[in-house]
C-alpha cells in the first residue's frame, strides 16, 4: 500500500511539473494559469535582468521613438529597462495572460515615473493581441512561443501586429531543459519567419540558456 500511494503521489508530482515546464501546453492551462497568476510576481520580481536587456536592445539598434510590444512581459523587467534608458523616447506595451503580474509591472512604472513610456495590459496571445494590424516597430515574445500547442499560429498574430519592415524578437533555447523538450528550431524559425516575409534572420546569445532570434524583412529594416 506504501508503494502504491508513493507511485501515485510520484506521478502527480510528475504531472504537474510538466504543467508548469511545458505552461500547459498539452493540458493544465487552468492549473498554470493559477501557479503563475499567484507565485508568478513574487517569482520573476526577484530576479531583474537589466544588464541582458540592454545586450539586447544593443543588439536592435533602435533609432529611439519606435513602438515596442513585449509578448508575455511578466513583471514587466524588459519593457521598464527600455522606458527607463535615456535614448528611448518612444512607447513600450507589454501584455501578460496574468492580472497580477499586469497589476506588479503597472506599479513599479508608477514607482519609477514611467506611465508615459510603458503600458501593460492583460492579454492572452492564444486568444489573438489587442492591437492594431502593423501597429508596432518591434515585437518581443521571449519563453512563451515554444510553449503553445499552436506555435504557427501564435507567430501569425505576432506578425499581424508588426510593422511590414518591422523588427521580431523571439527566443531560442540552446541549452538546458527546454533544449530537449522544446518543439522549436533554428530551422522552425527560418521555415515559419521567412513564409511571413522575414527573411533575413540573426540569433544572439541573450539568457544562460536562450538565444535570441532576430528576424527582419529581407530589405534593411533600418
Amino acid at each position: 500500500m506504501f508503494w502504491i500511494g508513493l507511485t501515485l503521489l510520484g506521478i502527480v508530482v510528475l504531472v504537474i511539473l510538466l504543467v508548469l515546464v511545458t505552461d500547459g501546453r498539452y493540458f493544465g492551462k487552468g492549473l498554470m494559469l493559477f501557479v503563475y497568476d499567484h507565485v508568478g510576481p513574487k517569482v520573476f520580481g526577484a530576479h531583474r535582468e537589466s544588464g541582458t536587456w540592454h545586450r539586447l536592445i544593443d543588439k536592435l539598434d533602435l533609432r529611439g521613438d519606435e513602438r515596442v510590444l513585449d509578448v508575455g512581459t511578466a513583471v514587466g523587467d524588459l519593457p521598464l529597462t527600455l522606458a527607463s534608458m535615456p535614448s528611448f523616447r518612444g512607447q513600450v506595451v507589454g501584455v501578460d495572460w496574468s492580472q497580477r503580474m499586469v497589476t506588479t509591472a503597472s506599479e513599479e512604472a508608477k514607482q519609477r515615473g514611467l506611465e508615459r513610456r510603458v503600458a501593460f495590459q492583460v492579454a492572452d496571445l492564444r486568444q489573438g493581441l489587442p492591437c492594431g494590424d502593423g501597429e508596432f516597430d518591434v515585437v518581443i515574445c521571449l519563453g512563451l512561443l515554444e510553449t503553445l500547442p499552436s506555435p504557427e499560429r501564435a507567430l501569425q498574430e505576432l506578425r499581424r501586429v508588426l510593422m511590414p519592415d518591422g523588427t521580431m524578437v523571439l527566443s531560442l533555447y540552446s541549452s538546458g531543459l527546454w533544449s530537449k523538450v522544446s518543439a522549436l528550431s533554428l530551422a522552425w524559425y527560418e521555415k515559419h519567419l521567412a513564409a511571413l516575409g522575414l527573411e533575413r534572420v540573426e540569433t544572439v546569445p541573450c539568457r544562460r540558456s536562450q538565444d535570441a532570434v532576430i528576424a527582419w524583412p529581407r530589405k534593411p529594416a533600418h
